[in-house]
């Protein structure tokens, strides 16, 4: 039976990679245990940060077997199935139902320019293959589309979708989705360093790149702020921005490469990116982690 969608926030998980581009199902193992350990809700595999778009598709079934398997119904798992083509996007929402994946998610197709029909349907064509609770995943900033508020109360005639993952800072058209039908639209923001603003506006949660290496931090914003205790919410959220500041300064452009120092730096095998993701360069990652130490990071999530 498949685990419900509530709210909650999970990390965008990373994929660790070998020097020649394999998974290393031990990382993978590793840092499903520490994100339990630590509080986290759930888990959204196979997006942006786990590299997806560079993987084939057998990799990327791979990745989403192993974390179904590895979690093993101790929380929902959710598999990112977006593509650019519906032919693959099918074949893996089909596969994540096969291997008792509890929900699925996308971005819209993405390079050729879109028409919303021509979205819809996409959309539409992945809900039936899957079955299963779907998130739309909005991240213009790398799509080149924008799922507008009007858009996404349109997406919800199609069964099976239940809500987005919003990687933006538009909190205007998030309230506006959170607003719809008494709530009706499950909303998870996708921007880490805001995630006790969107608490405000309603979101269910939170989805983000840099939960992989502060999960605990991020689960106490969340269980803080549903307690009442806004004070104490906030006070960790500016302590998490602060640290995404100093790491952004190590970010050209992609974040996975610095992510995948820190784990390493605390102890896990993270393993590297895949190519085109360079990995940072020894003195710049050298330079992240002292000043990590100096402002006591390391300690902030331990």
């Amino acid at each position: 039976m498949n685990m419900p969608i509530t709210g909650g926030v999970m990390p965008a998980f990373i994929t660790p990679f070998d020097e020649n581009g394999r998974i290393i199902d031990s990382g993978v193992k590793e840092l499903v245990e520490y994100h339990l350990e630590k509080g986290l809700d759930a888990f959204y595999v196979g997006g942006s940060t786990g590299e997806a778009m560079i993987m084939s598709p057998e990799d990327r079934m791979h990745i989403a077997e192993l974390s179904v398997s590895l979690v093993k119904g101790r929380a929902p798992v959710i598999v990112h199935v977006g593509a650019s083509d519906t032919e693959t996007a099918v074949k893996l929402a089909a596969h994540a139902k096969e291997i008792g994946a509890d929900a699925i998610s996308s971005v819209p197709p993405y390079y050729y320019k879109m028409s919303r029909e021509y979205i819809k349907e996409f959309y539409r064509a992945i809900s039936e293959a899957a079955g299963l609770p779907f998130l739309i995943y909005n991240i213009p900033q790398l799509t080149g589309v924008s799922i507008s508020s009007e858009f996404m109360i349109e997406m919800m005639e199609i069964p099976n979708i239940i809500g987005l993952k919003f990687t933006d800072t538009n909190l205007e058209e998030f309230r506006k989705i959170k607003a719809y039908d008494n709530g009706r639209i499950k909303a998870f923001i996708g921007y880490d360093a805001m995630l006790i603003c969107a608490l405000m506006m309603g979101a269910d949660g939170g989805i983000g790149s840099f939960y992989n290496i502060m999960p605990g931090a991020f689960s106490n914003v969340y269980d803080s702020f549903q307690a009442g205790k806004y004070e104490e919410a906030r006070d960790v959220q500016w302590k998490i921005d602060k640290y995404i500041a100093i790491i952004k300064k190590y970010i050209c452009p992609a974040n996975q490469p610095a992510i995948k120092a820190i784990l390493r730096e605390m102890g896990f095998n993270s393993g590297r990116t895949r190519g085109p993701i360079l990995p940072l360069k020894e003195d710049v990652e050298e330079a992240m982690i002292k000043e990590l130490k100096r402002e006591g990071f390391f300690e902030f999530v331990r």
